[in-house]
């Protein structure tokens, strides 16, 4: 196979770049580790966000709601702390991109490239269009609805009626990983990881660009070699955010002015998540790996997870939570990485990152089953 120009490969399809002349052959999972429960990974409540579906649909939180996303066309709004059922919309078209929450709006993008939104209790509230494919959650931020889009575009709609306020473009490379990547959002700024290893900060009003620093630098003699694109939600904590790249670094910059803080090579399509002390980092094969969040030294690696297709960290407590290809979530010790705890939840691979509201895990799986999790 010949990739072709422009080619939006999906991060984490290992056939893909097979095919391309990247991989000859894909790694043998490890088995499942051996671990004692320690941490007491418990299963607090199971809900149906709808059917089977092959889109990282990240859920938000509005109030005190869940809102997630189901193929083809569902939004579900349940309790957080039960998983009961609140309310259920149809959409007129198929989802993408996952779900955005805030001052009082719910945002949810489709393929044909419209943003829907709701209010908290499932009200229709507007509809807009912008120019494509909506690719990963809307943000919601200072009166203004964030969206990205497939070709690149970054829009800035207003949250009142929909109406464009501003646009951010930047020249794709020629070859990019698909990146359904969230933007983070810090006291008025957007931050956003692009294609060629850059980070952005924008001015979420006005879409100014107030800085733009590389992550990692593209480097090869193909187009394969050369994707460097940032494809996780850049991670921030305090003054710092940190973010990595496929085929590249982890770094991390002051948040107000993008100076760099430190930076190490690890090629990651999966992402980074932290505290105050440290951050972890998934690798492109499956490791997971610890760096000092202020000098980022290497603290450790874990390796049992290997070739598990393992997804994007998060911070549950003490605790680094990390899913695989089977379902099952994993806990490590922020000091050592050593396993603590693991669960199964169905079998089923999670589709999208973990992520934490109220001291609850929240995952969701490729057939559509919604779990929130907890420690003892």
């Amino acid at each position: 196979m010949k990739c072709s120009s422009r080619l939006l490969a999906s991060a984490g399809l290992v056939s893909l770049l097979a095919a391309c002349g990247s991989v000859s052959n894909a790694p043998t999972p490890s088995p499942l580790p051996v671990v004692d429960n320690q941490a007491g990974l418990t299963t607090v409540w199971r809900a149906s966000a709808g059917g089977k579906t092959d889109f990282r649909f990240l859920p938000a939180l509005a109030g005190d709601r869940l809102v997630v996303a189901g193929q083809p066309d569902r939004l579900s709004a349940l309790n957080l702390q039960n998983g009961a059922s609140q309310w259920q919309v149809k959409l007129d078209k198929p989802v993408a991109g996952g779900v955005g929450a805030g001052e009082g709006l719910i945002a949810v993008g489709t393929l044909k490239g419209e943003v829907a939104t709701y209010s908290y209790d499932g009200k229709p509230m507007w509809h807009a269009q912008v120019s494509s494919e909506i690719v990963s959650p809307p943000a919601i931020a200072d009166g203004i609805v964030l969206v990205r889009t497939v070709d690149g575009k970054i829009s800035g709609l207003s949250a009142v009626d929909g109406a464009l306020k501003w646009q951010f473009q930047r020249q794709l490379p020629a070859l990019i990983l698909r990146n359904y990547a969230p933007m983070t959002l810090r006291g008025g700024i957007a931050l956003a990881g692009l294609a060629g290893g850059r980070l952005v900060a924008l001015g979420a009003q006005d879409g100014r660009v107030l800085w733009d620093s590389p992550v990692a630098m593209p480097k090869g003699a193909t187009e394969l070699e050369r994707i460097a694109d940032v494809v996780s939600a850049p991670e921030v904590n305090g003054n710092m955010v940190c973010a990595a790249a496929y085929q590249g670094r982890v770094s991390c910059f002051n948040v107000l002015n993008g100076t760099p803080v430190w930076s190490r090579e690890v090629s990651s399509y999966a992402g980074v998540a932290g505290n105050n002390r440290m951050i972890a980092v998934t690798d492109a094969d499956g490791n997971v790996l610890g760096y000092d969040r202020n000098s980022g030294r290497s603290l450790w690696k874990q390796d049992k997870l290997a070739a598990r297709l393992v997804g994007s960290p998060a911070m549950l407590g003490n605790y680094v939570a990390v899913a695989d290809y089977q379902g099952y979530v994993h806990l490590l010790k922020p000091d050592d990485g050593s396993l603590v705890g693991q669960l199964a939840t169905g079998g089923d691979r999670i589709a999208a990152e973990p992520v934490v509201f109220d001291n609850k895990l929240i995952v969701q799986s490729q057939n559509g089953d919604v779990f929130a999790l907890a420690v003892k």
